[in-house]
């Protein structure tokens, strides 16, 4: 009775242990770069950088979908490609990129990205896009 028990109490652990949150923590960055070592975390951008934001995951033991949904302040939503980050993954970038934007710049403003993990919204995070000075 005291193995079943044992037992069944590390079945218990390792299945919370699967089904936690794949995302530890998520932040918006700047700068122009794939690697997001070398973006710098903030929540103001100019009006021509890049709009990322960075997903640190937990350790998991599956392929994790996700994905992030950029809201400007003039009802703009541009949603990001899906990304499945395998379980070798622990750190994603999920972005905007300005030069594909064409011409002009980011609306000026106070936006939104909210994160998906697997269809699910994990965080919503606000930050500004600062006008471009004249």
């Amino acid at each position: 009775m005291t193995r079943a028990a044992v037992l069944l109490g590390i079945l218990m652990l390792i299945l919370t242990a699967c089904s936690g949150d794949a995302v530890a923590e998520v932040y918006t960055a700047a700068g122009d770069a794939t690697d997001p070592g070398e973006l710098t975390a903030t929540t103001r951008f100019a009006a021509d950088d890049d709009l990322n934001v960075v997903v640190r995951l937990n350790p998991h033991t599956r392929s994790v979908a996700l994905r992030a949904v950029f809201l400007g302040p003039d009802g703009t939503q541009i949603a990001t490609d899906t990304l499945e980050a395998e379980p070798t993954v622990g750190e994603v970038l999920l972005g905007l990129d300005w030069e594909v934007l064409g011409s002009g710049d980011w609306p000026a403003g106070d936006w939104q990205v909210e994160v998906y993990a697997d269809d699910e919204r994990f965080s919503t995070l606000d930050f500004a896009v600062q006008a471009r000075p004249e």
